[in-house]
């Protein structure tokens, strides 16, 4: 018998974290009996599609109700080329970790066909061995030093998610998954930057959801940061100065170098950072008609509200009435809130369901 429980990671402190691709983690701790290590094993079927520029793209969709037309919702993940699941087997014990989340899937298979993409590269499942034991091991040093793949780093960019997606969307109408109501494209983190320009290039989308993202470039985070840092007088003035003037002259050469894989910055390659820094989620999502919810949190460090509000600020001026915007007062990124010394989670996705008229 497994033992499943909720773990948010602790150590996430920039957007440009290598943890930020984890969503939800349910470790399930066993005595290297059988896990479940597969798509099959957590309710999902796997699908593939080859293509001469995008490589293999691997997607998931939950296995229930396969044989019915239904809507669509694509659930498009966070940054990081972390498999689906991860398998950690130490010393006495194993465990199993998704950095997908279950209960999304679980919420949503009444009314739609859940979907998740592969990153480029990257398998369903992958194992990580430790020489500890379960009270010793660090999740989160074997998490941060997972090595992505080489195709990951060569082919991720926000094009190739986009292009990816498009690609299953098609796929999925072709081989009569779609009952021509809607498609839903959720994002959250970086997915949150990718359902904009989704929606933008595949008009077939009928809603947005985007979950903590962006609003401005997101290389404006950091320089924002050392301002803040400045003003509340942990550093001076000059050194927040000298520290933007650093932060510039990399974001220059990134964007000097666009299509380079091999210069890194912050854990992903300049052809990453280059992508998502072309159009900045805001000048995206008010081209947009369809329906757009988005969620923000005020104590989040990993994706600062300041950028957020400003697309509401936007959608006011531009006098655009199809934006939803809620604010998770005193939530963090994963839209966790402590309350007297407790860890509150705030699940939004009842809200959403009505959004979408499934409550």
């Amino acid at each position: 018998m497994l033992f499943c429980k909720p773990y948010h990671p602790k150590s996430l402190k920039s957007l440009k974290s290598l943890l930020l691709s984890i969503l939800f983690f349910c470790f399930c701790v066993g005595h290297l009996l059988a896990q479940p290590l597969t798509p099959k094993d957590n309710g999902l079927k796997e699908f593939s599609i080859k293509d001469p520029k995008l490589g293999l793209i691997r997607f998931y969709v939950n296995a229930e109700n396969l044989q019915k037309k239904e809507p669509l919702f694509i659930d498009v993940n966070g940054s990081g080329g972390l498999p689906l699941c991860l398998y950690v087997k130490g010393k006495g014990f194993s465990e199993v970790s998704f950095t997908y989340n279950s209960d999304i899937k679980n919420a949503v298979k009444k009314y739609y066909h859940y979907i998740i993409l592969g990153k480029p590269g990257t398998r369903f499942c992958d194992s990580i061995t430790t020489n500890q034991d379960s009270k010793h091991v660090d999740r989160h040093a074997l998490v941060a030093n997972y090595k992505f793949s080489k195709e990951y780093n060569q082919r991720l960019s926000l094009g190739w998610r986009v292009d990816a997606t498009k690609k299953v969307i098609t796929y999925l109408i072709g081989h009569g998954y779609w009952d021509g109501t809607q498609i839903v494209a959720q994002g959250y983190s970086e997915g949150a930057q990718v359902v904009p320009s989704l929606a933008v290039a595949d008009k077939r989308i009928t809603h947005v959801v985007a979950i903590v993202g962006s609003g401005l470039n997101q290389f404006y985070d950091d320089i924002m940061a050392w301002r803040v840092k400045a003003t509340k007088g942990e550093i001076t003035q000059q050194q927040a100065q000298d520290s933007v003037n650093a932060e510039l002259k990399r974001i220059k050469d990134i964007y000097h170098h666009p299509d380079n894989t091999k210069l890194q910055y912050s854990g992903h390659s300049y052809k990453r950072w280059a992508s998502f820094g072309l159009n900045p989620p805001f000048e995206q999502l008010r081209k947009l008609r369809i329906p757009i919810y988005m969620i923000a949190a005020t104590a989040d460090k990993n994706s600062p509200i300041y950028g957020l509000d400003y697309v509401q600020l936007d959608f006011i001026r531009l006098g655009k009435t199809n934006l939803t915007y809620d604010t998770c007062v005193g939530c963090d990124h994963a839209l966790n809130s402590s309350e007297n010394g407790k860890t509150i989670n705030h699940d939004y996705f009842p809200k959403i369901l009505k959004w979408l008229g499934r409550d």
